[in-house]
């Protein structure tokens, strides 16, 4: 057995970033990017008016003023402004000539086509040419992971297709002679497959592609032409069969299939079973096939090979910290390392962290509500309600 933080180490260490390619920004969000975006002009591209008001020149604030024009945005008034004069200005639109601040509205008093500012201006509220961005300047750096702000920014400089990461290609087998599908009933030894459901949704939230999907029975000969069914993928996720019994097909599969096995099981509870294998620039998973293991072992390697994939980083998922409440719903602490689901909720001390309350690693109802992972390193007896504990966030 290894450890998990040498398994991590093992997963990420040879991950390469895949292909770039440009998408339209309706389906950018959430890729990286894999290029940086300048802007293509300044921002703005024009002195800019900051409030309704009057256009002005500073040494002419003391007397009438007459409105020779008016500036609005897209519109604008494209004369000089002469001594006396003012241009009626709306927020947004260009700054005519010759004026160097704008009066608020709120700060005049108007009569047919004369103005007066009613007290100083201290502030010129004007927005200068370039003061957000020069035309030239990084917007959005390589490597950023595209929020809706970010898309707002690329959508201005008219970055309509931005270069990012394509979704890693992932095929996923469930192995298993008892498995059937969700809409059937069970009959016997059969079981519902809930592995399928899960894994598909998982890599969803993770912007993985899932090319395809399969359920075979415990033959490694159909496991291995399910795997290939769909033909190359980058990551290939196989559920169950993971041991040495002559009914765990998964080992023997990955071997036909020219897979090399990296690690094959782990100092871990739940997931020890977890087989690791590389094929060329494609990987494999076997993951236990309980479903709390899945859960687990996706969230702690998976999840994070997938991200590499698409920014090169290779980092664990980053810890945080809270409360443990209900420790009683911990299993045993016997000394192995543990990484139990959790559910983090906002209390009034901060985040409070309670363990589910898991009959076992296939009781896929009890993990209903999880959304993070406590971790009890190797070593860990006791934890006591209301300790502080660090624990990673499983959106």
């Amino acid at each position: 057995m290894i450890e998990v933080e040498a398994a991590e180490r093992l997963v990420l260490e040879r991950v390469r970033p895949l292909e770039a390619v440009a998408v339209p920004l309706a389906q950018a969000l959430g890729t990286v990017l894999r290029q940086d975006v300048t802007a293509d002009a300044d921002q703005p591209p024009f002195d800019a008016s900051a409030m309704d008001g009057y256009a002005a020149r500073r040494a002419d604030l003391g007397a009438a003023l007459r409105v020779v024009g008016e500036s609005s945005a897209g519109a604008a008034w494209e004369g000089t402004l002469a001594a006396g004069q003012c241009v009626r200005i709306f927020t947004g639109a260009p700054v005519p000539a010759g004026a160097d601040c704008v009066v608020k509205q709120e700060d005049t008093a108007r009569e047919g086509a004369v103005v007066r500012a009613l007290r100083a201006v201290a502030a010129s509220h004007i927005r200068r040419r370039g003061e957000n961005r020069r035309a030239g300047a990084v917007v959005v750096a390589s490597g950023t992971r595209l929020g809706a702000a970010d898309l707002a920014a690329l959508a201005a400089v008219g970055a309509t297709r931005p270069l990012v990461s394509r979704p890693a290609r992932c095929v996923h087998v469930a192995t298993g002679d008892e498995l059937v599908a969700p809409d059937q009933a069970p009959r016997g030894a059969q079981i519902r497959d809930s592995n399928s459901v899960l894994i598909a949704a998982l890599l969803a939230s993770q912007r993985a592609e899932l090319a395809g999907q399969a359920r075979v029975g415990d033959d490694p000969a159909a496991v291995a032409a399910a795997a290939e069914r769909w033909g190359a993928c980058d990551v290939l996720l196989l559920s169950g069969g993971a041991g040495f019994g002559e009914r765990d097909p998964a080992r023997a599969a990955l071997q036909a299939l020219g897979y090399e096995l990296v690690f094959t099981e782990l100092n871990l509870r739940p997931g020890k079973p977890l087989l690791f294998a590389r094929r060329g620039g494609q990987v494999a998973f076997v993951l236990p096939g309980n479903p709390v293991s899945h859960w687990v072992v996706f969230h702690l390697f998976v999840a994070p090979l997938l991200r590499a994939l698409e920014d090169g980083r290779g980092a664990p998922r980053p810890r945080l910290t809270g409360r443990l409440a209900r420790p009683d719903h911990l299993p045993a602490l016997d000394g192995r390392a543990t990484y139990w689901p959790c559910r983090v909720e906002a209390g009034a001390g901060g985040a409070e962290v309670t363990p589910l309350p898991l009959a076992s690693s296939g009781d896929s109802a009890g993990l209903a509500g999880a959304n993070g992972l406590l971790p009890l390193p190797s070593g860990a007896r006791s934890v006591a309600a209301g300790q502080e504990v660090s624990y990673l966030p499983c959106p």
